[in-house]
């Protein structure tokens, strides 16, 4: 019981505040992937609700998928002020999710697969998700190329997920969307303006093969 409510305030209080400061970075990252979204959305992960101010006015709905409670709070805040059709769904997508088959026109990813527990079971929901034919927008942080770098990633992976919600800083989450059956070709890598040593990224448009 106490450990939830800490955990609940942490995710709140702290969580959500070094999310907010350390992915500031990556705004206008956001804003260029999310530009063209269109119709019904699900954003799994929603967080703190980053990704809120970016989506344009032919959203018509978004449903707000977040595991954390605590910060499952703050996002209901922040949709509270938004003027898009909205609801919140306080659950993990690694499971199935309270929602129709086939039912989006769009599912939104971003910064979450480095988090995810079960990142095949995330995509195998996303995938359930989207009516055919229906992208996947996607934005990750992942493991770099360069040996050096990627051993940092590795030597800091314990301290770094306990900090930042489990988030993994060396996760090849390419190619985990392959191997969860989506299309990759117009998901191009980036470089990010993240803290060191997350720099390194994947953005664009993935779709069920």
């Amino acid at each position: 019981m106490a450990g939830g409510w800490l955990r609940r305030t942490y995710d709140r209080e702290v969580l959500g505040r070094l999310l907010d400061a350390g992915m500031r970075g990556v705004d206008p990252v956001r804003a260029a992937l999310l530009a063209p979204v269109r119709g019904r959305v699900a954003e799994l992960g929603f967080g703190s609700g980053a990704n809120l101010p970016h989506y344009p006015a032919g959203v018509t709905e978004l449903v707000a998928v977040e595991p954390s409670e605590g910060l499952a709070a703050l996002a209901r805040a922040r949709l509270a002020e938004s003027p898009l059709r909205h609801q919140v769904v306080v659950g993990s997508a690694s499971r199935p999710l309270p929602l129709d088959t086939g039912s989006f026109d769009a599912v939104v990813v971003t910064f979450v697969l480095c988090s995810a527990r079960h990142v095949p079971a995330l995509l195998a929901e996303a995938r359930r998700l989207l009516a055919p034919g229906a992208p996947l927008y996607v934005a990750e942080h992942v493991r770099a190329a360069q040996p050096a770098l990627a051993m940092t990633q590795r030597v800091i992976q314990p301290a770094w997920r306990a900090v930042l919600g489990g988030c993994d800083p060396a996760r090849d989450s390419r190619a985990a969307l392959e191997d969860a059956g989506f299309d990759t070709r117009e998901v191009r890598g980036a470089a990010l303006a993240l803290p060191f040593p997350v720099g390194t990224g994947i953005v664009g448009v993935a779709r069920v093969r």
